[in-house]
Parts: C-alpha cells; structure tokens; sequence
C-alpha cells in the first residue's frame, strides 16, 4: 500500500496543476515583473536629482507628476494583490504608496523637494538597495553649459478619484473636470476679473433684450460626457441655427480671459479649444488682458476654430453674432485703474 501511494502521487500532483492555474501563474508572474520594472525606473528616476534633471532637459516631453503617479498606482496594485506570493510585501506597498501621494502635489519641476526624494530612496531601501557607497546622488545646480527648461505645466489635481459629469455638476466646491478627473480651475488676476466683468456686462446688454441668457464664472459646462468646464462668460441666445448637435444647451458664444499662466495658456488655447469645437460653440473669444488683444475664432469645419478677427484697440462692429459691438478702447480705460 506504501509503494502504491508513492507510485501514485506524483501523478496526482501533476493533474492538480491545470492549464488554466498556470496560466493565472504566469500572469501573476508577468505583472509583478511589470512592477517591480516601474517602481526601479521611476524611484530610480526621483531618488536622483541630477538623473531628474537630465531627463527633463533632454527627453522630447519630460515626465509629469500625473504620469509617475499612475505608474506607481499600478505597481502598487500589483504587488498588493499578490502579496501572498511574494512575501511580506507589506513595507514595498507602504514605500509606493507614500512617494504615489507626495507626487499628487508635485509641479514636475527639476529638482524634486526633499520629501519626494526621500520617499523615492525609501522604495528602493524596500526593495533591498541600499544607498551606494559614494553617497546619495545631490543636487548640484544647472551647469553653465545647459540650461534646465521650465517643466511642463499641468493643472493640478484636486481629487484622485475618478468623478462623473453628474457628480461634478451637483458638486458645490471649487474645479473642473478634465477626462474625468477634478483638476485645480484656472488662476486669474485683478485685472483679469476686471475685463471679465466689463464683458459680461456688454454682452448682457446685446443678449438679453434678443431673449438670450448670459452666465458668468462659477457656471458649469458640461462639454463632453467626462470633462465640465467653468468660462468667464458663456452665451446662450433661442433658436440658435449653429447648434447643430441639437443640444439646447450649447452655448452661442464662449468667452475666456487668458491669464498669463502657462497652464491655463495651453488650456485656454489647446484643450478647451477642442472641447468647445467638438460641442458645436459657433463663437469662441480669447481675451488677453495684459497683451490687450481680443481674438475672435469661429467655428469651421471639423470641428476646428479658424481666426475670423484679432484686433487691440477700436470699434469692432463684426465680431461675430449679428448686432453685437465691441468697443476695445471703452474696455482699456475701463480697466486702466486696475494697474493696466
């Protein structure tokens, strides 16, 4: 009876270990290999100031604080589901997550703050690499010969959870949604609120007796299914022949201030531009107040805006809806006690 349970047990072992479970293995192995790869490069990448700042002068894009943090959350994931087969991986999880949350603050800027380095270095003390015998890496400074360029900027996350287009519009606090995600709304000077404000009251006067409505900052628009945004005016005038998409509630005329931010520059100019093209906004004005120009853009085809008239001083008479005038000189004196 020994001999036969000897004889038979390796042959029922091997029925125990079917396709299926070695290929859950394999995947298994496959994601932790992924893992363990994007926590070396990016704690590797932040626990090396000068290694930082090279990356940032020489990559074509640098890396943004948003895209490490959606590597170490997926590491993170990884390791945490299968902490069983590694080990105690309790300390690795821990270490992620910790530089995860300190990047959610990060500007992208080279050099890294100190707590971000520290928390890159203590991934790597997690996974066993101590610190070299030359010493940590330090920051040194640009080096007369290279110039480090301005990171990339980005707005800056609020929430980390993903929101919904109905959450956003019942949510009473400040921000905007961009793909799903709340981000920080736009910055905006005294000056800028001013020539915001003198807008809103000229549009309001064409507007309202023609039985159209005009919105002002804190109002939400909804431009796709997983972004809102809030514009310095919005338009909306009755029967509107350009709303195309049948959406009621696509505005006529969209208005931003332009500050001065290269943020809420590429915003303004890149981002939003697109969404109000592709819900079907007719008009689209770009006000920079410190440049004192008004761009005029409409709608072409495609959904791309095309340049119908930029001016900076006079009477502008054609500047889109029918009946509506713009007189730039009125609007500079207007804002001239605010230090224009």
């Amino acid at each position: 009876m020994t001999d036969e349970l000897k004889t038979n047990a390796p042959d029922r072992a091997a029925e125990s270990v079917t396709p299926s479970s070695l290929g859950a293995a394999e995947d298994q192995a496959r994601a932790l290999a992924r893992g363990l790869s994007a926590a070396l490069n990016v704690a590797g990448l932040l626990a090396a100031p000068r290694l930082l700042a090279k990356a940032m002068r020489t990559q074509k894009e640098a890396p943004t604080s948003e895209a490490l943090s959606a590597v170490l959350e997926n590491a993170t994931t990884a390791f945490r589901s299968s902490g069983d087969a590694t080990g105690d991986a309790t300390g690795l999880v821990a270490s992620l997550s910790e530089l995860r949350d300190r990047l959610l603050t990060w500007e992208g800027r080279s050099p890294a703050p100190e707590p971000i380095v520290e928390a890159a270095r203590g991934v790597l003390r997690a996974l066993d690499i101590g610190e070299p015998e030359e010493g940590w890496d330090c920051w040194e400074g640009p080096t007369e010969e290279q110039t480090v360029p301005p990171a990339r900027q980005m707005s800056r996350i609020l929430r980390v959870e993903p929101m919904t287009i109905e959450a956003w519009l019942a949510f009473d606090s400040p921000g905007e949604l961009c793909e799903g995600v709340l981000v920080e709304e736009k910055t905006s000077t005294a000056l800028e609120d001013a020539v915001a404000a003198w807008f809103l009251t000229v549009l309001r006067a064409w507007a309202l007796p023609r039985g159209g409505v005009v919105c002002g900052r804190g109002h939400k628009l909804a431009v796709s299914a997983v972004s809102g945004r809030k514009p310095d005016a919005c338009v909306y005038m009755p029967n509107d022949p350009s709303a195309e998409t049948g959406a009621p509630s696509t505005p006529t005329l969209v208005l931003e201030v332009v500050s001065a931010n290269p943020a809420d520059q590429r915003r303004a100019r890149l981002t939003t531009s697109r969404e109000y093209g592709a819900l079907g906004v007719r008009w689209y004005w770009l006000v920079d107040a410190l440049n004192r120009t008004l761009e005029v853009l409409e709608l072409g085809s495609g959904g791309r805006y095309i340049v119908f008239l930029a001016a900076i001083d006079g009477t502008m008479s054609q500047v889109g809806p029918e009946g509506l005038a713009i007189d730039l000189d009125a609007l500079w004196a207007a804002v001239a006690p605010m230090g224009l």
